[in-house]
Formats: C-alpha cells, structure tokens, sequence
C-alpha cells in the first residue's frame, strides 16, 4: 500500500520508497488535453517535433487550460525523440545533436534508484553505464522506457529545445523521485508513476 507524503514540491521530490503499482483507490490524475485521451497506456500525439508542441509544468499539465494565463507555465516544447539520439550511435564522435558526449556516465547524472532491475544502471565491471547505453536498453531493463524518455528530456533540455520552464533540473529530479520512490508526486496526493511519466514527456513535445 502506499503512503502520501506530507509535501510534494514540483523539482523537490519526496525520497520514501514505494512501490510501482498504486492500488485502485489511490488517487492518480492524470493530465487531459483537447484531442488527448486518458489511458493506461503510452499517449500518442499528433503534433510533430519540429512544429512544436504546447507544454505544460507537471502540475499544470493537470488541467492544461491554455485560456488563462497560468502564470506562463506553459510554452512550446521542440523535443526530438529519444530515438534520434540512440540511431546516432557513434561513441567515440559526439553526435551533431548531443549536447553532451553519448559515453557521459548515467550515474550519477542520474539519480541511483533502490530497484537494481530498472533504475539501477551498471554493467557487469560495476561503471555506470553510459547515457547511450541506457537509450539501447530494452524494456525488460527499462520498464515503461523511462529512462529512456528521461534521457531524450534531458537532452532536449540541454540542446534548448524545451520551454525555459521545462528545465534539465526539472528532468533529473523528476527521473529521482521515480527512481526513489516508484513515482513523482506532482502535487500533493497526485503520483505519477512510470507510465505517467512517459505520457507526460510524449504529450507536452519534452520527449516525443
């Protein structure tokens, strides 16, 4: 069973561990859009990377209503997809894309998880593995390709193909609550758990 935690801040995660799947009374809001269906799977989108994408913070991208001001907590978001990084697979050239070399170490970029089978990523030497090899996993070593959007997130971030609000920190403490905790509580009694996620980033144009 799970627990809710007393506070939950928007790039300050909460750090008790929990498990994967909430029970079906636990409260798990998801994130609604005109022409965006909720459902227990991966969402999909029409909007294409290059013409951009309305993008909502996680705790905006609750009620996505575009007809207030919201605070300027939404934008448009450019990502290219996770794929893209993973085909340019020369390590030892920094893609023309890649802000940062693909052998860059995952960990401890990326915060070490308490579930050694999906959020724990070393090779059999015991040197984390790197954020290209992360990308190539598959989805028994990455449940929900989490680590995967998060990575293509992280990227975009970087390469500024994001809002300003959508930021690399935001990406990184995200991706650490989940790896802490199973889920990223976006507000207080709202989780968000790894496929969650992986909509959030596919329909706000983060990871695509």
């Amino acid at each position: 069973m799970n627990t809710t935690p007393s506070k939950a801040q928007e790039e300050a995660p909460v750090t008790t561990t929990q498990a994967e799947s909430p029970p079906p009374a636990k409260k798990r809001r998801r994130f609604l859009g005109a022409g965006v269906a909720a459902t227990s799977t991966i969402f999909t989108i029409a909007s294409q990377p290059a013409l951009g994408a309305t993008c909502f913070t996680p705790s905006r991208s609750l009620s996505r209503n575009t007809s207030i001001s919201q605070n300027g907590e939404y934008g448009q978001c450019n990502g290219v997809s996770p794929g893209n990084y993973k085909s340019q697979t020369n390590p030892a050239r920094p893609s023309y894309n890649w802000p940062i070399a693909p052998t860059t170490p995952f960990h401890p970029l990326f915060a070490v998880g308490t579930d050694a089978s999906k959020t724990r990523f070393y090779n059999s030497n015991g040197t984390s593995m790197t954020m290209l090899e992360v990308l190539s996993l598959n989805g028994t070593q990455d449940p929900s390709k989490v680590a995967f959007h998060i990575i293509g997130a992280y990227l975009n971030a970087l390469n500024g193909y994001l809002d300003s609000h959508i930021t690399a920190t935001l990406i990184q403490n995200i991706w650490k609550s989940y790896a802490l905790n199973g889920y990223y509580e976006v507000v207080p009694g709202t989780q968000w758990y790894g496929s969650d996620i992986v909509a959030y980033l596919q329909a706000n144009g983060i990871a695509p």
